[in-house]
């Protein structure tokens, strides 16, 4: 008899420790919350596990729910149409348009071309380039993008010690950018939206595309810039150079792609308008001057309605190919490409956290949370990311954000604490996982080309953790008060 898959005992586990959970759970709950604890462990499991696809655990709570008396099927399902889950739909769109049209391997070419090719200059630029795209493409989908022109830069390196030094650097370069490129913005890093959305549903306050901005692009900027030095400097010295055979080749892949026009050009203006809407949808103050924003026009616009349009406009708007064919700037066989499960997850973490609140497991942990209580808010948010990231080094990043928000909110009403800042705090450490390869999706894609070992990523991932760590909660302790008033 062929013995258990690991996935097969963690998907028998999870109706187990949910049935362990109402057995023998903790007695100061009541019913309805004990079931909504059940639950909360079930999904958290099969998360972690990855024991079914993330679609099946997303659409626990629609199933379970109404069964268990926890929530009716309306309102189980109300936050799976929450208006953020369309913020990211139409962010996805956004990047499935500029892929098809080839605009990110473009501005991936220039960036590298500007910044040199020479020894830890090559790394510097396809880290700036995977950075720079990884704020407005999924995380996952840049790694995806870049690495292939990682390998080809790679293996223009000279073999040997010096060699395989600046390889090593290069490869774990695209992975690391791709993850702090996704702190810069709302839809650069799907536990951002966990955030953002964590925060609106639990907190009852909101954070515009602009304000997480302002605190996630400064992590950024700080982060890309130190990774490339601990990477070149201290973990792997990479003082191998290109030559000039790679200048020349990635000249004639740009070359290659041919002069802005046509469909590129009408994807690369709507992307751009829209990033500019996002970031003038709210009135500007600046101290006695005050800059007029979209909502003095348009008063219940959203980020989200921002999105959408932009992605209606490219189904709607035709461009010609570099063969004269007119057609639309995106089609619907490109539009299913995106991560539809996604988009679930977000909806099922919307719908778990509902519950949580109502039924008050967030009370009851707060309840043991109390000997917290005194630490100087530093000292907290310190711990806080610390926890977490411990946590996303040995499960989903996404699946980490998501389990973290009611406990943020809980531990915030023991501490008399903002919640927005302990779950903003949160949301960024869950991208601070470097060491290992299943920590985050990039680790995980550069992980699978064979050119970098466990050994090498945790070398490195070390390193990048104590700092980003530090970084995060420096940056937030800092510029919170002055972005969010809180």
């Amino acid at each position: 008899m062929t013995p258990p898959t690991p996935k097969q005992l963690a998907r028998a586990a999870g109706p187990v420790l949910f049935a362990l959970i109402l057995a023998f759970g903790p007695s100061e709950l009541t019913p309805v919350g004990l079931r909504t604890l059940a639950v909360t462990a079930w999904m958290i499991l099969w998360l972690i596990t990855e024991a079914v696809p993330i679609i099946a655990t997303s659409l626990l709570p629609l199933a379970l729910f109404p069964l268990l008396g926890i929530a009716s099927s309306r309102d189980a399902a109300a936050p799976y149409g929450n208006e953020l889950v369309f913020l990211f739909l139409g962010g996805f769109l956004l990047a499935a348009a500029l892929e098809t049209w080839q605009s990110h391997v473009r501005v991936a070419y220039r960036l590298v071309l500007a910044v040199g090719i020479t020894g830890r200059r090559a790394v510097l630029g396809i880290m700036l380039a995977t950075a720079f795209i990884s704020a407005w493409i999924s995380n996952t989908a840049t790694a995806a993008m870049m690495y292939p022109i990682a390998m080809a830069m790679a293996a223009l390196f000279p073999a040997g010690r010096a060699g395989d030094d600046t390889r090593t650097a290069l490869m774990l370069g695209v992975a690391y950018a791709a993850t702090l490129g996704g702190m810069a913005t709302m839809i650069g890093s799907p536990p951002n939206l966990v955030v953002v959305s964590g925060i609106k549903e639990l907190a009852g306050e909101s954070v515009s595309f602009a304000q997480f901005m302002a605190l996630g692009l400064p992590i950024t900027l700080i982060l890309v810039p130190t990774c490339w030095f601990l990477l070149v400097f201290v973990a792997f010295k990479a003082t191998a150079g290109l030559g000039d055979n790679a200048r020349d080749m990635l000249r004639a892949r740009l070359d290659g792609l041919g002069p802005i026009r046509g469909g590129e050009a009408r994807v690369l203006a709507i992307f751009s308008v829209t990033a500019l809407a996002w970031f003038l949808r709210e009135r500007k103050e600046f101290g006695t001057f005050s800059l007029p924003g979209l909502v003095d026009l348009f008063p219940r616009v959203s980020d989200s309605a921002i999105a959408v349009i932009a992605a209606v406009l490219l189904f709607l708007v035709s461009g010609t190919t570099k063969s004269g064919e007119s057609r639309p700037l995106l089609t619907w066989p490109e539009a299913r490409k995106i991560p539809w499960d996604v988009l679930l997850f977000f909806g099922g973490g919307l719908s778990l956290a509902d519950a949580i609140e109502k039924h008050g497991l967030t009370t009851w942990l707060a309840g043991h949370l109390t000997g917290l209580a005194g630490m100087p808010p530093v000292v907290l948010y310190l711990g806080l990311a610390i926890t977490v990231l411990v946590l996303s080094e040995l499960a989903s990043n996404l699946a980490v954000a998501a389990m973290m928000m009611p406990l943020c909110v809980a531990l915030a009403k023991t501490l008399d604490q903002p919640p927005m800042v302990l779950m903003l705090v949160a949301g960024f450490a869950a991208s601070t996982g470097f060491m290992l390869p299943v920590a985050t999706p990039p680790n995980a894609i550069l992980f699978g080309t064979g050119l970098i070992s466990v050994r090498q990523m945790a070398k490195a991932g070390f390193l990048l953790d104590i700092v980003s760590v530090l970084v995060v909660v420096a940056v937030l302790t800092f510029l919170v008060p002055i972005v969010l008033g809180r």
